[in-house]
């Protein structure tokens, strides 16, 4: 019997060799979540836009990615790296509070139908 030996698609060592940014680009890049985006962008109306819709969900998948046990473990990271803040789409520099992520997580909640749809 001959073995015909495949060539792999994709290999996950490709994927273990990658940066922890470079991983979490990915993920940004491959997330489907433009429905989710419209809903919570409509939510907020005109309200004050201090931190983004797009960046504070960006953030949440960084936590993700990342292994965040907590927000405020996520908050400390994004107060250190500078790269990251800009990655996740806060232009300002500066760390959401606490509370704007309890706010946020609340909507997302509210959304809990469209998240589960992309995943």
């Amino acid at each position: 019997m001959a073995i015909i030996p495949q060539l792999s698609l994709f290999s996950w060592q490709d994927l273990e060799e990658l940066g922890d940014l470079e991983r979490l680009v990915l993920v940004l890049e491959t997330v489907p979540d433009e429905t989710l985006m419209a809903h919570l962008e409509a939510a907020r109306g005109h309200g004050r836009n201090a931190y983004p819709v797009r960046a504070m969900w960006n953030s949440v998948l960084a936590g993700v990615v990342f292994q965040h046990p907590s927000i405020e473990s996520l908050r400390r990271e994004l107060a250190r790296n500078a790269q990251l803040r800009m990655l996740c789409g806060f232009r300002n520099a500066a760390v959401p509070p606490a509370s704007a992520y309890t706010r946020f997580l609340h909507r997302l909640m509210a959304e809990q139908d469209t998240v589960d749809g992309m995943f």
